[in-house]
């Protein structure tokens, strides 16, 4: 991928399922039902589980070292969610370059990023900076 600032970022669709979310709140040690039993967000006021605020921040880390290519290192991931998202709902996590600076040995690459839900909801917005070492 160019990254030079306005240059789009390869977009990430992924459908977050049941067993992804269940197997997600297992492994970041979120035991909020409404994460994994679909019965509980229901009754909570949910069409079905919800998910996982971090679950966007890790999409935006990867959407963001994606584009930035292979050795690219992750230095900082910020987000802030909008709307909730649920299993089953296609997301698309895209963004864009925003700045680009010299470091020496590499560069550091700026992102701003958005997951968007199948219907045009903006769950979450956030920033990235990956470090892109010298080739």
């Amino acid at each position: 991928m160019e990254t030079e600032p306005g240059a789009a970022c390869p977009p990430i669709e992924y459908t977050p399922t049941h067993l992804a979310l269940f197997r997600f709140s297992a492994v970041t040690w979120n035991s909020h039902r409404i994460h994994y039993d679909q019965a509980h967000a229901r009754a909570e006021g949910f069409p079905d589980v919800v998910v996982q605020s971090t679950l966007h921040g890790e999409m935006f880390a990867r959407t963001a070292l994606n584009a930035a290519g292979p050795g690219a290192v992750l230095r900082r991931v910020e987000w802030r969610n909008r709307a909730t998202a649920f299993a089953g709902v296609p997301l698309t996590f895209s963004g864009r370059v925003t700045a680009v600076t010299d470091d020496g040995d590499g560069r550091l690459v700026e992102f701003d990023l958005a997951g968007t839900a199948a219907d045009g909801t903006v769950c979450a917005t956030g920033t990235a900076e990956v470090r892109v070492p010298s080739r």
